[in-house]
C-alpha cells in the first residue's frame, strides 16, 4: 500500500476517484488523524478514516481478482447516472466483499450481448489500452426487403462521424419471415453507431444487435440474458495476456447467477431457447 489515496480508496471500491478527491477537499478523509490532501501518497501503516469510518484493513486487503462475463440485456444502462431511472447492470451483477465490478468492454443502452466485467481497476485499464486492435462479433438482425426486392449489397466500409470504419466479414444467416440475422465481424471494437450505420446504408432497418464475441472471449450460448458466469480456462488466460499477465489467477468458474450469487443453471432447454434468439450461434 505505497500508492496515491484517491487510487487506492477508487480500487478497494469506497468510491469513483472523482468521489474521492471531491471528499478529499470536503475534509472527509483523514490520513493518520489529519486531513488528506489531494494526491497524496499513502504506505504501510498509514490509519485512513472516511467519514469517521476506519477503512485501513480493508485498504490492506489485496482483492482475489475475479472477471466475469455478462449477458446483457438490450434497455440497461452500462453505467447509470444519477436521476435515471432506468436499470444499470450493476443491479444483476453478483455482489463483492470488496472493491466494484468495472466494464472491460462497452454496450450502448439499445445493444444486448456480452459485456465483460473485472474487479481490478489496472487490469481493466491495461486491456482497454489495446481496444484498437482487438476484433468484435456480432449477430444483427433486421427487417427483411419486400419478398419481390433482392438482398441489397452489404457494404465493407461505412463513414461514423467522418471516420471509415472497416468490416472484415459480413454473412447473411437463416431467418424467418419478417427478420433475418447477419453475422457482422471487424478487425476492431466498432465505434457506437458504427452497425447501424452499415445497414442504413444497405437500406436495412436493424431489429436488434446483439455482441457475441469480444477478443478472447465469446458470449457462452446457455447464458440466459442477465446472468453471469465467472471467466475461467482459456479465455481468462488470453484476457490476461491483453494485459501483459500470465496464469489464470481469478476464481475458477461458476455456474450462471442472477447476481444474488446463488447458482442456477439453465436448463437445456433454456440453452437451444438463447441459440434460437442469438440467430442459431
Amino acid at each position: 500500500m505505497d500508492e496515491r489515496l484517491h487510487k487506492l480508496l477508487a480500487q478497494h471500491g469506497i468510491g469513483s476517484r472523482r468521489q474521492v478527491e471531491s471528499w478529499i477537499r470536503d475534509g472527509r478523509v483523514l490520513v493518520n488523524g489529519r486531513p488528506a490532501e489531494v494526491g497524496q501518497r499513502v504506505r504501510p501503516g498509514d490509519r485512513i478514516v472516511v467519514d469517521g469510518r476506519d477503512v485501513t484493513r480493508r485498504l490492506g486487503a489485496a482483492p482475489e481478482l475475479r472477471v466475469i462475463v455478462y449477458h446483457k440485456p438490450s434497455g440497461e444502462m452500462l453505467r447509470r447516472l444519477a436521476g435515471d431511472e432506468r436499470t444499470g447492470v450493476e443491479m444483476h451483477l453478483p455482489a463483492l466483499r470488496s472493491g466494484r465490478w468495472l466494464p472491460v468492454n462497452a454496450l450502448g443502452f439499445g445493444e444486448d450481448g456480452l459485456l465483460v466485467l473485472a474487479n481490478e481497476g489496472a487490469l481493466v485499464s491495461a486491456v482497454t489500452r489495446r481496444a484498437s486492435s482487438i476484433p468484435v462479433e456480432y449477430r444483427v438482425r433486421a427487417l427483411r426487403p419486400r419478398q419481390s426486392d433482392d438482398w441489397p449489397q452489404m457494404p465493407r466500409e461505412v463513414e461514423v462521424e467522418g471516420e471509415p470504419v472497416t468490416f472484415s466479414a459480413i454473412e447473411r444467416l437463416e431467418g424467418g419471415t419478417t427478420n433475418t440475422w447477419f453475422k457482422v465481424s471487424a478487425d476492431r471494437t466498432l465505434p457506437r453507431g458504427a452497425i447501424r450505420s452499415l445497414f442504413d446504408a444497405a437500406g436495412l432497418k436493424v431489429s436488434r444487435t446483439m455482441l457475441v464475441r469480444w477478443g478472447p472471449v465469446s458470449l457462452p450460448r446457455d447464458l440466459p440474458r442477465g446472468r453471469s458466469r465467472d471467466l475461467a480456462g482459456a479465455e481468462l488466460d488470453a484476457l490476461l495476456a491483453l494485459a501483459g499477465r500470465t496464469g489464470a489467477d481469478a476464481r475458477p468458474a461458476r455456474r450462471a447467477t442472477d447476481g444474488s450469487g446463488r447458482g442456477r443453471g439453465p436448463g437445456r432447454s433454456a440453452g437451444r431457447a438463447t441459440a434460437r434468439r442469438s440467430g442459431g450461434r
